[in-house]
């Protein structure tokens, strides 16, 4: 028997005379004889009680679980991590968060291989854990079913919509004096109303949202709100889907085609969603065998409308967006956008799905016919500062913004750029560069939340730009431009900008370019200094001296 038959793994692993000490040792931990006959699958939660994206999991956990029961399956559940974006923003932690995804992935491949497990179910909030979680179910290539978090609904405070980027953006009002310390506090105290990620178009959200549209959780389940009755019936439902998919032998690989991949694209940016994604794709791509880079998503991204204005760059929340129809409610809005033949877990294609669909509310889900914006919501930028590429979310950048000539301030970590526009000694006209802040720079890929948060509470969204090596938060809005390409670290020319070089920037012709010429650019690398790595041991060490660069999904050597 191989691995591809159906419940053969848990039955070679726990079953038989010879497995009596194996059998014996789960019998430790409550486990029955009737339940080593049946399929064990995995249930992989990410439950941590600092994290509201996560404090709920257990509840939603123990509904996967009855559904397994019900199916007739034995549920084995086991924990992962989070590496909470929001609570490392412009802290030497963020350094951890990305190198997290690849580390997610491999203890689910542990685990489950480890214990011969039958099927997967991934229940996932966070960033990272989400991507990290499909390239586990690429990886492994057995029945999976993903179930995310979810949003909780928008905070108030005083009349007021109260988004992360609203804390973070409040924190330079304040210091410009806008903003009491008393009002800074309510935004604080009033941005969470329950468990849940902040109800924006964050990295996490926008994760829930792509890995329903790549087919891998069920209609409508990308959006609900975290902890809700309909987040627990759907959490039921996954784990009795999970049965089914073990029967019918439905895998991961017949569902992670190129179509697919294409479907979720485009919805990600038909919604606005995080630059993340673009790394993330390409390390998902990667894990199932399908080719993804940079030009895929420029190619797509000239061709798909953007469609629905989530926060911070537009005035809709996701929880919003799921009751105006939700995922399926954009597919429908793309039309001829979408793949119709494309599988899900559900045993619907991704045709069947949309012909099921209604939007709700037209105010939030615009159709390709009547667009917000004609393209979508990323785009990538090549040109002599960015020569393998760098990109942007152009739905959050003002019109004004969108071609201009600015005067280079930089910077060698995000933390001067930061004290810098805190200060206010950052004018009119500047392009703020944070370099060393890549994949192997970092190490480890911030995202720069902290800087553009800044930039937008000092009021410089419509005259500065953000130019970095490093990467932007979901909640990132204002003209910020990430993943420059070749980062400083691996030979990029954004190591030898100096303060006063002129860039230009021009969104509609996807062009970045250091305004500077090549033979002064010659005289600068022949005088450069590489700056000493900042982290000289332990696993960030490991990470920077084998992680590929941005351009290639920053993905560790698994192939």
């Amino acid at each position: 028997m191989t691995d591809h038959e159906s419940n053969s793994r848990s039955k070679h692993q726990f079953q038989g005379v010879e497995r009596s000490l194996q059998r014996a040792w789960a019998k430790g931990a409550g486990l029955i004889d009737e339940e080593f006959a049946r399929p064990m699958i995995a249930v992989v939660n990410t439950y941590q009680d600092f994290s509201p994206e996560n404090v709920h999991l257990r509840q939603v956990a123990d509904a996967v679980k009855s559904g397994i029961r019900m199916a007739g399956g034995t549920p084995c559940e086991f924990n992962t991590f989070h590496v909470t974006d929001s609570e490392t923003f412009a802290s030497v932690g963020m350094r951890y968060v990305l190198p997290s995804r690849d580390v997610v992935a491999d203890m689910i491949e542990l685990m489950v291989e480890g214990h011969r497990l039958d099927g997967m179910v991934l229940i996932g909030s966070g960033d990272k854990v989400m991507p990290g979680m499909v390239m586990a179910a690429a990886r492994l290539d057995l029945p999976a079913i993903m179930l995310y978090g979810g949003p909780t609904p928008v905070g108030r405070y005083r009349g007021r919509k109260v988004f992360l980027e609203t804390v973070y953006d409040g924190v330079g009002e304040h210091i410009r004096g806008e903003l009491s310390s008393a009002d800074l506090k309510g935004l604080e105290d009033n941005h969470f109303p329950f468990a849940g990620a902040c109800d924006t178009a964050t990295s996490g959200n926008t994760a829930g949202i792509y890995t329903e549209a790549l087919g891998l959780a069920l209609p409508h389940s990308g959006t609900l709100p975290a902890g809700s009755n309909y987040q627990l019936r759907a959490a039921k439902y996954s784990g009795m889907r999970i049965m089914d998919l073990l029967r019918d032998d439905v895998r991961p690989s017949k569902i992670l085609t190129k179509e697919a991949f294409e479907n979720a694209m485009r919805v990600g940016m038909a919604v606005g969603g995080s630059t993340n994604m673009v790394l993330h794709f390409m390390a998902m791509a990667k894990e199932a065998g399908v080719a993804l880079s940079f030009d895929t998503w420029d190619a797509l991204s000239r061709t798909t409308p953007t469609l629905v204005k989530l926060a911070p760059s537009g005035p809709w929340g996701v929880t919003e967006l799921n009751e105006a129809g939700g995922v399926p409610a954009v597919m429908k809005a793309l039309g001829a956008g979408i793949n119709r033949g494309a599988l899900s877990v559900s045993g619907k294609t991704a045709g069947e799905i949309v012909d099921e669909a209604r939007i709700e509310d037209p105010e939030v889900i615009h159709t390709a016919a009547d667009p917000v914006e004609p393209e979508g919501s990323l785009f990538i930028l090549k040109g002599s500062l960015a020569p393998e590429g760098a990109v942007v979310k152009a739905s959050g950048v003002t019109k004004a913004m969108w071609a201009c000539t600015l005067t280079a301030r930089v910077f060698d970590e995000e933390e001067g750029a930061i004290a810098a526009l805190r200060s206010g000694s950052i004018k009119p006209g500047t392009c703020v560069v944070i370099r060393n802040e890549g994949t192997k720079g970092g190490p480890g890929m911030r995202e720069m939340l902290g800087a553009t948060s800044a930039l937008m509470g000092a009021g410089l969204g419509d005259s500065c730009a953000l130019v970095t090596d490093g990467r932007f938060s979901g909640a990132t809005h204002g003209p910020a431009i990430g993943y420059v390409t070749p980062e400083a670290a691996r030979g990029g020319v954004i190591a030898v900008v100096r303060d006063g070089d002129p860039i230009s920037i021009d969104l509609a012709a996807r062009r970045l370019d250091l305004d500077v010429p090549e033979k002064e650019i010659g005289a600068r690398w022949e005088a450069y200094v590489a700056p000493e790595p900042r982290v000289k041991r332990g696993y960030l060490k490991f990470y920077s001296e084998h992680v590929a660069p941005a351009s290639e999904g920053a993905v560790m050597p698994r192939f």
